[in-house]
């Protein structure tokens, strides 16, 4: 008797003659297959229901930009995603209320009907200053060509794009766009794919505790291959910075047992995910501020 196909049989059938039944696999969003293709009815409906939700925090400064096949207007009903940059008016560190109502606004204009949306956040800090914006330059004019604003004050002609970044700017960038992006989508998360909202949590602890040697690597140019281990010297370099994220972040991976308990408390989750964020903020703002954007 034949075993029916799942999606997890279609990406791995076989381990050790074995098909493999593994619920990551089985959380998987694949539209027309597990979800249902979103219409375009689904797609304005999304838009209109978030729109309304942010409203009040777009009097307030948030601004939503559109770019991509759904601004242009000639996207895929139930195949394109819409694309967005998301930008709070605040200097590196948002407040993480404000990104909780976000993230609530978000879980609400999805739950009706699943559609892919794709945002990268920003802060009035990296949009400025441009090495820890996730966008390049030639984004910065695709920007101005193509890019709808949809909600609060236009900011394009203030985004900073650098045209070349070091490996380390490349990376910090990529991984503090996962990580507020991660939060943003973890109300929808929690109880649409927990997985995914585990998954991005301890994306966001191996950040806060990987950044430290790599700002330092771009201070001093010192490989520092050891986690946790150069505390003492981050301290010298940025006084300011409080490290008690970072020292639960050690206690937590050299007791596993208490972090596997944490994994079936999401409120306690998203506090601590909250201040892990907030560290990885404070962190480059206290870079940036000690080491300028050279001109």
């Amino acid at each position: 008797m034949h075993q029916a196909l799942t999606i997890t049989t279609v990406l791995y059938p076989l381990y050790k003659g074995k098909f493999i039944n593994h619920p990551r696999f089985l959380q998987l969003v694949l539209l027309g297959y597990n979800t249902p293709r979103p219409r375009r009815e689904d797609y304005e409906g999304f838009l209109e229901r978030l729109v309304r939700s942010l409203e009040h925090l777009g009097d307030d400064g948030l601004s939503l930009m559109l770019y991509g096949s759904f601004a242009r207007g000639d996207y895929v009903p139930g195949r394109s995603d819409i694309d967005a940059v998301l930008i709070f008016p605040y200097n590196f560190v948002i407040p993480k209320q404000t990104m909780q109502e976000v993230a609530l606004a978000i879980n609400e204009a999805l739950t009706p009907k699943y559609v892919p949306f794709q945002v990268s956040p920003l802060d009035f800090g990296t949009l400025r200053d441009g090495r820890f914006n996730s966008f390049t330059y030639e984004f910065k004019m695709y920007f101005q060509e193509e890019g709808k604003v949809i909600l609060g004050p236009d900011y394009r002609e203030e985004m900073e794009c650098l045209r070349v970044k070091t490996g380390e700017e490349s990376a910090i960038s990529h991984n503090l766009r996962k990580c507020r992006k991660g939060f943003l989508f973890a109300e929808y998360h929690i109880w649409a794919d927990y997985e995914q909202f585990l998954k991005d949590f301890i994306r966001t602890l191996n950040t806060a505790s990987s950044l430290p040697k790599k700002i330092l690597l771009m201070i001093d140019g010192i490989t520092t291959w050891k986690k946790f281990s150069q505390t003492r010297k981050l301290q010298r370099y940025f006084p300011e910075m409080n490290l008690e994220p970072l020292e639960r972040i050690k206690h937590l991976y050299t007791h596993p047992y208490e972090l596997d308990k944490l994994y079936k408390q999401p409120n306690q989750i998203l506090q601590f995910w909250g201040s892990a964020l907030t560290f990885i903020e404070e962190l480059l703002r206290a870079y940036i501020a000690r080491f300028p954007a050279k001109s």
